[in-house]
């Protein structure tokens, strides 16, 4: 295998002879971590919160500026290294508390309340 990374979540792989390969390792936890039974905070924010709290995640505006800047639809999670971003793929899905409404990625957007 001589892929850097998975296709849909670019899951950091391990590399024959690696040094520190616990640093890829726990970066791919940490990416599992955010994306599995996904959680965001709000949806649509464009500006990263002052003072997130670790594990927490937020769904990347349209116009991402700061820290997001690039990562439109994303979804953004705060980790105690900083922040780390699954790419928004088709058919995922996230709970958004502040809503208690489902948001899932269709093929180009986020659809709020209309999970089927």
């Amino acid at each position: 295998m001589t892929e850097a990374s998975s296709a849909r979540y670019q899951l950091p792989y391990l590399s024959a002879g690696q040094a520190q390969k616990e640093i890829t390792h726990n970066e791919a936890l940490a990416l599992i971590d955010a994306g599995l039974h996904g959680c965001a905070e709000s949806i649509g924010l464009n500006l990263p919160p002052a003072a997130p709290t670790a594990g927490l995640c937020w769904i990347v505006g349209p116009a991402p500026s700061g820290a997001w800047t690039g990562r439109a639809g994303a979804l953004a999670c705060w980790t105690p290294s900083g922040w780390r971003f699954l790419p928004a793929r088709e058919g995922m899905r996230v709970w958004l508390p502040d809503q208690q409404l489902w948001a899932e990625r269709g093929a180009s957007d986020w659809i709020v309340g209309d999970v089927r």
